[in-house]
């Protein structure tokens, strides 16, 4: 076994450390951008889950006789969502109200996408042979 000589034993000091230092910038790096994309997917979730209850809502309200899109747009804000489209197709019995809604992503990135959109629909339709 050939042994170091005191010169490389001291220019070596130090190397440990800065490796460590190193490890922990990539392990906060990966953290930091898992927790965005962890918001990101959490918010995606949000605005399908709104868009399906403001649908309901809306729906509920058309087969009860009131106007559909007032009930989305206060189960959207309630939901806190914003409603962007609220439609309803009626005729012979039937409707189908077709929302579609956004929900603001956090974490927020300058330069990125600053919403989550998502649309759904529901009513009544009966099966026609």
């Amino acid at each position: 076994m050939r042994k170091l000589s005191s010169r490389t034993r001291h220019s070596q000091r130090g190397s440990g450390t800065m490796m460590i230092l190193a490890v922990m910038i990539v392990i906060t790096m990966v953290a930091v951008v898992g927790a965005w994309f962890a918001g990101w997917l959490a918010s995606g979730a949000r605005a399908r889950a709104a868009a399906d209850l403001v649908a309901i809502a809306a729906a509920q309200a058309q087969s009860e006789g009131r106007s559909a899109c007032p009930v989305a747009q206060e189960a959207a804000a309630a939901n806190q969502a914003e409603l962007t489209t609220c439609e309803v197709t009626t005729g012979w019995g039937e409707f189908i109200v077709d929302v579609a809604v956004e929900v603001e992503l956090r974490p927020q990135i300058p330069g990125a996408p600053q919403a989550a959109h998502a649309e759904s629909r529901a009513g009544i339709v009966s099966d026609v042979p």
